[in-house]
């Protein structure tokens, strides 16, 4: 074999293995890009209807933040104290250390003050404010 066949031979070679080379890198590049495309052409399951006897949020510490559940509605702070809370028959607010500061019920809307003490309340007779001992300041309508 003359040194001009045997490069010609190698020559050969080495584009056959060049072109399957390229046809590998192709089909792998080709499955690639075919596989975030399938994300949307297939489309997303919504369930119709989701059943639970409870639902909770949970924070990033895996602790629940709100609840909902046969009692109704609930919000939790950080401290695990209840801030506010809606069941069938009222919602109530409440400050950071878990005194009620506002409800509102079938009857009325009331605000109390950090003593518990009703300063303003909405009710179907009409309005009133107190002071801080729980006088009554001013009423709507007079009596």
């Amino acid at each position: 074999m003359s040194e001009t066949t045997v490069v010609d031979a190698r020559l050969d070679k080495l584009e056959q293995d060049n072109r399957r080379l390229k046809l590998t890198v192709g089909a792998l590049l080709s499955v690639m890009a075919a596989v975030p495309l399938l994300g949307v052409v297939m489309p997303e399951q919504i369930p119709g209807v989701i059943q639970a006897g409870r639902f909770e949020v949970i924070d990033g510490n895996g602790m629940s933040r709100a609840v909902m559940g046969e009692i109704g509605f609930a919000y939790f702070d950080a401290n695990r104290t209840i801030r506010a809370m809606m069941d069938a028959g009222s919602i109530r607010i409440s400050d950071e250390n878990g005194a009620l500061r506002a409800l509102m019920d079938d009857k009325n809307i009331a605000y109390l003050d950090e003593n518990l003490v009703t300063r303003a309340q909405l009710y179907a007779d009409g309005f009133f404010l107190s002071d801080e001992n729980g006088d009554v300041v001013w009423r709507s309508p007079e009596r």
